[in-house]
């Protein structure tokens, strides 16, 4: 199978290519820079790498007609929540329009397999009740949930209007070795560098008080091929662990972990405007698709520092 992944470069693109490529399929993948493509964990062999930026129309029509795929993944977005705020427009021109310009291209050229949307928890907002169900309304408090949420209905709607197969796999916190700018990996890459110096330190930490439904990357991959191979266009499916785990327990996890004495130390400029107080989400749709989670939270956390500290200096 012939599938096109928008936005491989990524840290779920890397991983989700490296996945395809070991099940034997031919994989397109897209990035933005070429400072993309310097990823400690790119997969560089069976993959035909592709620059794309999503917000050129008349790129994608292109890409996708050289390609015709069989199958897509749709993950290229403007993915921060800080940079979101920062410039929503530009956000929304990438993550809105750019599926627009892709879901257009892909009515004229539609894919046999169908198209795999990574969409996002973060459209919910804050919910009136937990866990999170995929009947929850879409209540987004930021402009990268609001972008999410538009692409999510945007799916459905070409999904119904033009029979396009489009799935949408909803994602919760998504974390793992490699990651850049979650805490996890922030604080992991923060007590990494204290061990280097061989004396005791402090990291600097945002909310701890919040909870997130956080799953390590390698069971969000097989879970979104699940929700590919077999969910239904007309249900969302939310891909999480359907725990909530507070920022401070990551925190002192990492803590107990360093080879140093490290401290933690709340740095007002790392907080957000808004801050969804827990997210957890109902996973019922997930399980009955047969997917059986694999990695622990606390595993991740280890994982994670052990990457931070094979890093280049």
């Amino acid at each position: 199978m012939r599938i096109l992944i928008t936005g491989a470069s990524g840290f779920i693109g890397r991983n989700l290519t490296a996945y395809a490529v070991g099940r034997g399929h031919e994989v397109v993948g897209t990035y933005l820079s070429t400072a993309e493509l310097s990823h400690r964990d790119l997969p560089k062999q069976g993959v035909r790498w592709e620059r794309l930026d999503m917000q050129d129309e008349t790129r994608v029509r292109q890409l996708v007609e050289d390609i015709r795929p069989d199958a897509v993944f749709h993950l290229a977005a403007q993915a921060y929540a800080k940079k979101a705020w920062a410039d929503p427009a530009d956000t929304f021109r990438t993550n809105v329009l750019g599926t627009i310009y892709l879901y257009e291209a892909l009515r004229h050229r539609p894919p046999e397999k169908g198209v795999l949307l990574s969409a996002s928890g973060a459209a919910y907002g804050v919910p009136e009740s937990l866990p999170v169900r995929e009947n929850t309304p879409l209540n987004a408090t930021n402009p990268y949930g609001v972008s999410k949420g538009a692409q999510d209905m945007l799916s459905l709607q070409y999904s119904l209007n033009f029979g396009l197969r489009i799935l949408r796999a909803r994602l919760f916190g998504t974390t793992g070795p490699g990651k850049t700018g979650d805490a996890m990996n922030d604080f992991a890459k923060q007590v990494a560098a204290i061990e280097r110096t061989g004396k005791s330190g402090e990291i600097q930490v945002g909310n701890l008080d919040t909870l997130r439904d956080v799953s390590d990357i390698r069971d969000v991959v097989g879970a979104m091929w699940l929700v590919f191979e077999k969910g239904d266009p007309k249900e969302p499916v939310n891909v999480a662990a359907g725990r909530s785990y507070s920022i401070r327990w990551i925190a002192d996890q990492l803590v107990g972990l360093a080879k140093v004495p490290v401290k933690v130390s709340r740095n007002p400029a790392l907080l957000r405007p808004t801050d969804e107080p827990d997210n957890r989400a109902d996973v019922t749709r997930l399980a009955a698709l047969g997917h059986l989670p694999e990695f622990p939270l606390g595993r991740t956390i280890s994982d994670a520092l052990d990457f931070w500290r094979a890093a280049p200096d």
